[in-house]
């Protein structure tokens, strides 16, 4: 039992897990941002018109922060452990962010589509009935995963090591590499001097 326990562990602490969820979590909550979050009905002065706000003008915050978390999302999968946990850190910001935007939306659904409701019908504070759907609940629900994901990476990624495929130590460069860079150097004095380096 204490085996299998390490070993799902290990598996939920992996990189591409982590990297995948966070980065599903972010797209959830920019995709949400594109739908219809409210309703607006406003009676003009010829008819009743309808205007349906999407949530990148009714929240425009959300769909911003949607997109940086999908960045920090995926320089967390090649960053170093420093800027990583800067970056995650960034993500936990961004889905609180995000989360609080839809909040203010669900909240207050008719100040949050004033804005476009009077671009469309060029009628300043209209009343009306605002209809709230489910898109900013369920930006708010992929806001709290994005903030949960960050904060995983936060701590998984302590774990992590940094690739150096393609380093190459001391003792593995090539025996005349270090002569060569000497005469290279040579060379570049001489003619700095006027003089001719292969004479």
């Amino acid at each position: 039992m204490p085996e299998a326990t390490a070993s799902r562990r290990a598996r939920l602490s992996r990189r591409s897990t982590v990297v995948l969820a966070t980065l599903v979590a972010a797209l959830a909550v920019f995709a949400c941002s594109a739908a219809t979050w409210v309703s607006a009905t406003v009676q003009t002065t010829l008819e009743p018109v309808t205007v349906d706000v999407a949530g990148s003008d009714a929240a425009p915050a959300v769909t911003a922060l949607g997109l940086v978390a999908a960045a920090g999302a995926l320089t967390t999968a090649i960053s170093g452990r420093v800027l990583r946990s800067v970056v995650s850190v960034v993500v936990v910001l961004a889905g609180l962010g995000a989360l609080a935007a839809s909040v203010a939306v669900l909240a207050d659904p008719a100040g949050a589509a004033q804005t476009t409701v009077g671009e469309s019908t060029g009628m300043v504070n209209a009343g009306g009935e605002f209809a709230l759907t489910l898109w900013p609940l369920l930006a708010a629900a992929a806001a709290v995963l994005v903030t949960l994901c960050g904060a995983w990476a936060l701590v998984a990624g302590r774990s992590w090591t940094t690739a150096r495929r393609y380093e190459r130590t001391g003792t593995e460069a090539a025996p005349g590499a270090t002569a060569g860079r000497g005469d290279e150097i040579d060379s570049w004095d001489a003619l700095t001097e006027g003089r001719d380096p292969t004479a």
